[in-house]
C-alpha cells in the first residue's frame, strides 16, 4: 500500500518507516501539518492510507483529516497519538477518522490496524481500462489485478501510464523522460532504464512485458510468461 505517515517525532518517524517498508508498504512522511497538507494535494490519488498524528509542530492533524474527508477521494485514515483519553478518541471518530492508536503501539497491531481501515475505502473502480490481466483506473490513479490493487510507485506508475498512452507503438526515451519528470525537471536517459527496470518485474507476473526496441525506445506488450 502507499501509506502518508504524519509524525513529528524523528526517531518514532524513522522506526515507522523502516517497518512498513520493510513489511512492503510504500512510505512518504510528513513531519509537518503543511508538508503533510502539501503532499496530500499533490499525491492524494496514490494513498490508500493515512497514519496521522494529532499534536504537530504546526497545528492540528486533525486539520488535514477535515481537508481529506471533504475532499472525493476514498483513503482509510488512521490516527496515532498519545492522546488517551476518551473525549479525545470521540472528537477523532467523529471528525472522520476510521480509527485510534495510542502510542506507544506493538507494530503488529499497527499493521492490523492499517489493514483494517484499508478494507474499508480499497474497492475496484467500475470506471477502468484493461491492459491485459490489469485494470487501470484513470481517474483514482490506481492499478488493480482482480479484487486487488497492485502497489507502484509514483514514477513507476508514471511510467505504466505513459506506456499505455502509447499502446499499440513505441514510446522514445525522451517521451517517457517527459512523462516521468516534466518540462520543469531534470532526468536522464538512465534514469528512464532505472524506472523500466524496477517496473518490468511488477508486470511480468500479470503478463505483460516492456519490450525493449534498441534506437528506438519501449513498448508494452502482452506474454504468456504470467505467472
Amino acid at each position: 500500500m502507499r501509506i502518508l505517515l504524519v509524525e513529528d517525532t524523528e526517531d518514532l518517524a524513522g522506526a515507522l518507516q523502516k517497518h512498513l517498508r520493510t513489511t512492503g508498504h510504500t512510505v512518504d512522511w510528513a513531519q509537518t501539518l503543511r508538508a503533510a497538507r502539501q503532499f496530500w494535494v499533490v499525491e492524494q490519488a496514490a494513498y490508500d492510507v493515512v497514519v496521522l498524528d494529532i499534536e504537530l509542530p504546526d497545528g492540528s492533524g486533525l486539520t488535514l483529516l477535515h481537508q481529506i474527508r471533504q475532499s472525493e477521494r476514498s483513503v482509510g485514515v488512521l490516527m496515532l497519538t498519545a492522546r488517551a483519553d476518551i473525549e479525545d478518541k470521540v472528537q477523532v471518530l467523529d471528525s472522520g477518522a476510521d480509527d485510534y492508536l495510542t502510542k506507544p503501539c506493538a507494530l503488529e497491531e499497527l499493521d492490523a490496524r492499517i489493514r483494517s481501515v484499508a478494507r474499508r475505502h480499497l474497492t475496484r473502480p467500475q470506471n477502468v481500462r484493461l491492459v491485459g490481466r490489469l485494470a487501470y483506473d484513470p481517474t483514482n490513479r490506481t492499478v488493480w489485478a482482480d479484487e486487488h490493487q497492485v502497489q507502484l510507485r509514483t514514477q513507476e506508475l508514471k511510467l505504466f501510464e505513459a506506456l499505455i498512452e502509447s499502446s499499440g507503438w513505441t514510446a522514445s526515451k525522451e517521451q517517457l523522460q517527459s512523462h516521468l519528470y516534466g518540462l520543469d525537471q531534470e532526468g536522464s536517459n538512465n534514469a528512464v532504464e532505472v524506472h523500466v527496470s524496477r517496473l518490468r518485474p511488477k508486470l511480468k507476473r500479470y503478463g505483460l512485458a516492456i519490450q525493449t526496441l534498441r534506437g528506438l525506445g519501449y513498448r508494452l506488450i502482452e506474454t504468456d510468461d504470467a505467472e
